[in-house]
């Protein structure tokens, strides 16, 4: 198959390292690039047209726009770069071609996935250990649910499909501060529709907090054939999040243990059946919890590109064939990736007796424009961007000198 008749992927540009991870892997792999909005992707070397699209957050006028631009041939595929691009083409699935949508999830585990109550539920079906999870429907019943619970404990959105991504879990230390913190959350507008078909998810959730000093919360990632299973899978965690106890990873580090890899892909069997995916599992002690299952493209995906494992290239040949599981797994490589924002500039070495490379999730020299407008859409929110790095940091020196020599490579801000 030559570059020229491969057909082209439509991206709906952010700033965000999944999608840049996205555009750089199948640009690099001569992929007709069709980058719809405005953000740091539309600048690469890689991407062929530019075009506007209406508003990602507003299904109202953006389903539509998709369904309309998929049934004139104009998008025959798209990215799974977020949780909102993942359920949208899902919700028309139909309307893609047959090779397409053996690579796109039935909407029903998309929805299992998205919606933490269902993946709680479902994975206590499927024999996995669910941390104990409660819907209460008012603050009522939320003070009286949270004594099986015990506090601290977590307070946070079943999904962001409705409300979006500003709204993110709290740590609630007492019944007063659940009283005071526990209310519905507002609707993102545009999503009304949505809001109307899943009106639970206006309502916070409780679970169970388990302190880091505890567990450590580690990573499944990988992509699945609809026919051929699971192409290729890797294991990472957690070194540092931001903001803590319930933010996005600010340093991933690699590592190898098939117990907990073997685990978390016996989840992932359960709940989907094809598709780039992301399972955290929370590990501690013996015990195993299956947390959250992301059925698309993750923040850290340049770390698995590092160390061997193309995921956008596996997703996008899966739109074309089956394709079957690679006879070479990644490796465990001696690197260490951190999304810090500080040293984005170059690596640094994590122990001056052996020196490590640095991989930034956002971009790589390669593709210099969109490494760059990325970094300086972070200085938005100087305050938050100095904090976080000062955590990723701290994190960085004091991880043990045991622990760095057992990860490969990890990925920073």
């Amino acid at each position: 198959m030559t570059k020229q008749k491969l057909p082209a992927v439509a991206i709906f540009d952010n700033y965000w390292a999944t999608t840049l991870a996205f555009v750089r892997s199948l640009g690099e792999q001569g992929v007709p690039l069709h980058v719809y909005g405005k953000g740091a992707g539309r600048w690469s070397r890689y991407c062929t047209a530019r075009r506007s699209c209406p508003p990602i957050d507003d299904a109202q006028q953006f389903l539509p726009w998709l369904r309309e631009r998929v049934r004139c041939g104009e998008i025959t595929r798209v990215a799974p770069t977020t949780d909102l691009i993942a359920f949208y083409v899902s919700m028309i699935r139909e309307e893609f071609s047959t090779e397409v949508q053996r690579s796109i999830a039935p909407l029903n585990e998309i929805e299992n996935c998205l919606i933490k109550t269902r993946f709680s539920q479902l994975c206590a079906v499927s024999g996995q250990s669910a941390l104990e999870t409660v819907a209460p429907d008012d603050v009522d019943g939320a003070v009286s649910m949270a004594g099986s619970l015990g506090y601290p404990l977590l307070l946070k959105p079943k999904s962001h499909l409705v409300v979006g991504f500003i709204q993110r879990g709290r740590l609630v230390k007492n019944a007063q501060q659940l009283r005071g913190r526990f209310r519905q959350y507002s609707v993102v507008a545009g999503q009304e529709e949505l809001a109307q078909s899943y009106p639970e998810l206006r309502r916070p959730m409780l679970q169970r907090y388990i302190p880091p000093t505890r567990g450590r919360v580690f990573s499944i990632s990988g992509v699945k054939d609809a026919d051929g299973g699971v192409l290729t899978a890797c294991l990472s965690y957690k070194l540092v999040q931001w903001p803590a106890h319930v933010g996005v990873s600010m340093v991933q580090m690699a590592c190898e243990d098939q117990k907990i890899l073997d685990a978390g892909l016996q989840v992932v069997d359960q709940l989907l059946s094809r598709g780039i995916f992301e399972l955290e599992l929370l590990v501690d002690g013996e015990h195993m919890y299956a947390i959250d299952l992301n059925p698309r493209a993750f923040g850290f995906m340049e770390l698995d590109l590092a160390r061997g494992a193309n995921l956008p290239w596996l997703w996008f040949r899966t739109t074309l064939e089956r394709v079957l599981p690679l006879a070479q797994q990644p490796s465990g490589a001696s690197m260490a990736a951190d999304l810090r924002f500080l040293p984005f500039l170059g690596g640094f070495s994590l122990r001056r007796a052996k020196p490590r490379a640095s991989i930034s999730m956002l971009g790589r020299w390669s593709d210099p424009l969109p490494k760059i407008i990325a970094h300086l859409y972070l200085l938005r929110h100087p305050r938050s961007v100095v904090r976080s790095q000062l955590a990723a940091t701290r994190a960085l020196r004091k991880a043990s000198p045991f622990a760095l020599s057992a990860q490969p490579e990890g990925v920073s801000l």
